[in-house]
């Protein structure tokens, strides 16, 4: 597909399924307004679902590769934490330069609960728990994270405040000072270092 066409393609559908969330948004709408025939359609997508997952991966794919390229194995008890925050301000700094990204995430929340039921974000959760994973285990080696919980407990914890961030910020970003969002991304992973602090030993 053009690349034109196809951007204007995925901006209509991210529109739509923010509006309308993944059960409720129309195709016909879709390919209507984009002015497209839907054997046109058809001929680059099978269905709503593709267009959704191509959406996703399109998307998603700059921040996975910054996932993928994370060697866990480099990091020392001094440079664990000041790595991540580094990592994450590059983070924060895709999110500023592409605001569509923000579109993109209320898309994946307001159909959140279907999407997970259909495995339309299956891969992207199961990366981001092989991503949480290396870190916690990582840190434990190091002894700057707790291992007095089980593994699965604290990823559950990791991922559930990560998504509850996420979606705050979300939520909110255009109501953020993008000064604020350095001091922002500073405060939240000193919410994850406290979170996972080591216990103290008697």
């Amino acid at each position: 597909m053009d690349a034109d066409k196809r951007a204007q393609l995925f901006d209509v559908a991210i529109r739509e399924f923010v509006a309308h969330g993944f059960g409720k948004a129309s195709l016909n709408r879709i390919i209507r307004e984009v002015k497209m025939s839907k054997s046109s359609f058809y001929h680059y997508f099978s269905n709503k679902t593709e267009l959704f997952k191509q959406i996703m991966h399109q998307s998603l794919d700059p921040f996975m590769l910054v996932l993928e390229d994370f060697d866990f194995e480099l990091l020392t008890t001094e440079s664990f934490w000041p790595t991540l925050k580094e990592t994450s301000q590059q983070a924060v700094g895709m999110f500023i330069e592409n605001p569509q990204i923000i579109l993109l995430g209320r898309m994946f929340y307001k159909s959140l609960e279907e999407i997970k039921e259909q495995g339309l974000t299956w891969d992207f959760m199961q990366d981001m728990q092989g991503f949480v994973t290396k870190f916690l285990k990582r840190g434990q080696v190091l002894g700057v994270i707790r291992d007095d919980l089980p593994d699965s407990f604290l990823i559950t914890s990791v991922i559930g405040l990560g998504m509850s961030i996420d979606r705050w910020m979300i939520e909110n970003f255009h109501t953020i000072d993008p000064k604020e969002f350095d001091y922002l991304n500073i405060q939240t992973l000193d919410m994850f270092e406290r979170l996972l602090a080591p216990t103290l030993k008697e």
